[in-house]
């Protein structure tokens, strides 16, 4: 008896960790949208910076560092951007399965942006570049979570206390509105300007989910090509990339070994009653192997993988309140639903909406709020070839934010999300976070 008990514990145990290992995010991390390219300076702290660079007074400049004596504006003036920023995140589990034990870390992300026109080069050309580096034991998924709730600590993946160059790429602006980009992306820089998605898990949701929602196709950075065409009224992107997490990658030898990525973006600009509407839909298309679910089963993996998956998801956004005097503050409405394949990727369906942006409503278009939901149907393959001996389901959760602006180069955040996990026999996750940003 004694015996037979055991061998059902390492079944759990094998079937538990061979369901953790496909369903590694470094490889099932991102959801393309509409583009931004070259656009890799957060909207997290917009201030006003019209007069002489550096004459705001410490508690009113845009940088804790200031305007390093003229040097700062003389640089930018030239076509070379700094933006260099510490953030440290406190967070624990209030109620859930689990380690409860708060942790902490903290993460830096460095932007440099190198502008061809402003340093007398060719016209339209831009470089860009984000390194990251990230420290501390801080739990990114806690509760037993399938997605990380702290993406900020969670990536660059496998690269703790190391310093990763997560983009590297060059843009070419051509003609009226047309761009093509080529080298390394970090899919959350291209929702660098989004008010709801993107900041890196630390300018507006934590939940990697609300950051870049999965779509099981786009992995956490990624080599290839973008190229995006300004069609008025229609914004187009077409996006060829490796279907390999290139995190640690600068010089592969084997890119589109294993397949190619294809994306389809299509989106439009309008004004409902006034107020920016933004809505389009994306096309995901894999060509890489993958694993086919339908045979796992009974503690066994076969090497049988299955060619070709699919993502499909619409979007929807809407400004609800606008800022008369500073153009980029807004807050709205944002939608996303997807449906895939089921088989090889994990994904089956998912939705994605909230409420997020500039804190209008409190006259402080510096602080920022967000509401998000999200319910993701995983692989009905995937969840009846492990049930009954691991009973999976799907994940879906809720996270709250707000970030107070301190001073415009500093800001004090408070985060709540609670999570109905993968896991059936584990209760459902309560967790709550503090966050501090500097902009250095």
């Amino acid at each position: 008896m004694k015996q037979k008990r055991n061998d059902i514990i390492r079944t759990i145990l094998f079937c538990t960790t061979v369901l953790c290992g496909l369903l590694n995010p470094t490889l099932i991390f991102g959801q393309l949208g509409s583009v931004q390219s070259g656009a890799t300076k957060s909207s997290a702290i917009q201030v006003d910076t019209s007069g002489t660079a550096g004459s705001e007074g410490f508690f009113n400049q845009e940088y804790l560092t200031g305007n390093w004596w003229g040097t700062r504006s003389f640089l930018e003036d030239r076509g070379v951007n700094f933006d260099l920023r510490y953030s440290s995140t406190y967070q624990g589990l209030l109620t859930g399965t689990g380690n409860s034990n708060f942790g902490y870390g903290g993460k830096v992300n460095a932007l440099i942006a190198l502008e061809t026109d402003k340093m007398g080069l060719w016209k339209g050309g831009n470089f860009n570049f984000h390194l990251e580096y990230r420290h501390g034991a801080a739990q990114t998924n806690l509760g037993g979570t399938l997605f990380s709730v702290n993406t900020a600590l969670f990536l660059p993946s496998d690269s703790p206390n190391q310093l990763v160059a997560t983009s590297i790429n060059y843009t070419q602006r051509i003609g009226n509105g047309h761009r093509i980009s080529i080298g390394k992306f970090n899919p959350i820089d291209i929702y660098a300007s989004d008010p709801f998605y993107g900041g890196w898990g630390v300018d507006r949701f934590m939940n990697i989910v609300l950051v870049a929602p999965p779509s099981g196709l786009v992995p956490v950075v990624f080599m290839g090509a973008i190229a995006s065409f300004n069609l008025k009224p229609l914004n187009l992107s077409v996006f060829v990339f490796d279907p390999k997490d290139r995190t640690n990658d600068y010089f592969p030898g084997d890119l589109f070994r294993t397949g190619v990525n294809l994306a389809i973006n299509a989106s439009k600009v309008t004004k409902i009653s006034g107020r920016k509407t933004t809505y389009g839909i994306t096309g995901i298309y894999s060509t890489a192997e993958g694993t086919d679910f339908s045979t796992i089963g009974n503690g066994v993996v076969n090497t049988s993988t299955k060619k070709g998956a699919f993502n499909i998801n619409v979007q929807f956004k809407h400004n609800l309140q606008e800022s008369s005097e500073f153009p980029n503050a807004a807050w709205g409405l944002s939608f996303k639903t997807a449906i895939s394949d089921g088989n090889p990727n994990y994904v089956r369906a998912s939705l994605v909406a909230g409420l997020g942006g500039k804190a209008l409503f409190f006259g402080r278009h510096q602080d920022s709020f967000g509401v998000g939901y999200f319910y993701y149907n995983l692989s009905d393959v995937l969840e009846n070839s492990f049930n009954p001996i691991v009973s999976i389901e799907n994940e879906s959760g809720l996270e709250l934010y707000y970030n107070y602006s301190l001073t415009p180069w500093l800001y004090l955040g408070a985060d709540l999300q609670y999570i109905n996990p993968f896991r059936e026999l584990f209760k459902n996750a309560f967790m709550a976070g503090l966050r501090t940003q500097i902009q250095i």
